[in-house]
């Protein structure tokens, strides 16, 4: 904590000037100071590495949740505080206790008359903690900005991040619902975001990612509140690399669904998992609604449209009826974005298959299966139609 009540009632603010630790320590031989929400007595924690800053007394817990607070998260806080009070807003405040709500964001700031509450979140929560701030905020007609703490990142490679479904709960929507989320991260040693943009899930926790490293001196309010519109096209390289790995990457270790439709493919088509179609990895935009990976979901479909003939009519409701219907094609919970249903990748997903030549759409939801699907090739061959399926799927809208 960085704000304190003195006995007397006075606020003390330890960012709100360069406190010296000869200051600091006269100040705490004669003052007493407590937690402007619970009342209960709190120590004055003067260090010469750690930042200035009060802690509730052992074995007294606070009225609200809270979790213990590190250095990382007190000079991240801090950072984003003084970051605001540079950005021409009306106000920022550091831990003001909301009493209607009962909550203390790590920084409450006004801009163009409306409340926003910023949450630098350093430490895993659960996920209904999460959610109840979230509500609680909502309900008090306050925006909520939450930035995951970029210690928690893990960056596998420049494109690619494991994310955790703790870490999707920071994901953020963009002005349009159609456009892959974003998570705002922060890191404080640093003292710069690095957002996680252009979400495409490869697998269960892998994900391609065109990501934006933002110093925070250069940063503004908007940046954060609406992602960079991307196009894949100068990132293809990165996908078709994931595809590959798929490919050379011995089949072990699998998860259930993953099991259950290598099965699927040996008993229909003959064709292991390592020989799906490059259909089968199309970077839809909106594949994110689905928690599996996007070649388990892309796959089925391409197995509903196999059994059809040539020529023959079907629906977009009939398909999403059949991946509905399907176990292992599981929906991601993300009840915290604007809401879209599983139909809006599936749609995407037709509309790009009817592009590139495979189907037809004869109407509004209704497609004519053009020609069948190469389901068995050579390991060599599939590399090379993995970059011409790509190479047209850029091309696609």
């Amino acid at each position: 904590m960085l704000v304190a009540k003195t006995g007397k009632g006075t606020m003390i603010n330890l960012s709100d000037k360069q406190w010296e630790a000869q200051i600091l320590m006269q100040l705490r031989r004669k003052e007493a100071f407590y937690c402007p929400v619970c009342e209960n007595p709190l120590d004055l924690k003067i260090g010469s590495i750690k930042v200035h800053h009060f802690a509730h007394q052992k074995n007294k817990t606070c009225s609200i949740e809270t979790e213990p607070e590190s250095e990382y998260h007190l000079n991240g806080k801090l950072q984003l505080y003084k970051w605001l009070q540079g950005q021409g807003v009306q106000s920022a405040k550091l831990e003001q206790y909301l009493p209607s709500i009962s909550q203390r964001p790590d920084v409450l700031f006004k801009n163009r008359n409306k409340y926003t509450a910023v949450e630098y979140q350093c430490s895993v929560m659960p996920a209904s903690l999460f959610s109840k701030r979230t509500s609680q905020y909502k309900k008090a007609g306050i925006n909520e900005m939450w930035i995951l703490g970029g210690k928690n990142t893990a960056r596998l490679s420049s494109h690619t991040f494991r994310i955790s479904p703790f870490q999707w709960l920071f994901a953020r929507a963009g002005e349009d619902p159609l456009d892959p989320p974003f998570i705002p991260t922060y890191c404080s040693k640093v003292q710069a975001f690095l957002l996680i943009e252009h979400l495409i899930p490869f697998s269960k926790q892998v994900f391609f990612s065109i990501p934006r490293y933002l110093p925070l001196n250069q940063t503004a309010i908007s940046d954060l509140q609406s992602p960079k519109t991307h196009s894949i096209k100068s990132h293809l390289s990165k996908w078709i690399h994931l595809i590959k790995s798929h490919r050379l990457k011995p089949a072990v270790h699998l998860q259930r669904e993953m099991i259950l439709l290598q099965k699927e493919l040996y008993e229909k088509k003959q064709t292991p998992l390592s020989h799906l179609p490059a259909e089968a990895f199309l970077p839809i935009k909106t594949s994110y609604l689905f928690d599996s990976r996007i070649c388990l979901w892309q796959t089925k479909i391409l197995l509903f449209i196999d059994q059809i003939q040539t020529h023959t009519v079907f629906t977009l409701e009939e398909v999403t009826r059949e991946i509905r219907a399907d176990p292992s094609t599981k929906v991601r919970d993300l009840t915290h974005l604007k809401h879209l249903t599983i139909g809006a990748p599936i749609l995407e997903y037709l509309e790009a298959l009817s592009f590139m030549g495979m189907l037809q759409r004869v109407n509004k939801n209704k497609y004519v299966k053009q020609k069948e699907i190469t389901w068995q090739s050579k390991p060599a061959d599939l590399l090379k139609r993995d970059e011409l399926v790509m190479k047209l799927f850029t091309q696609y809208k």
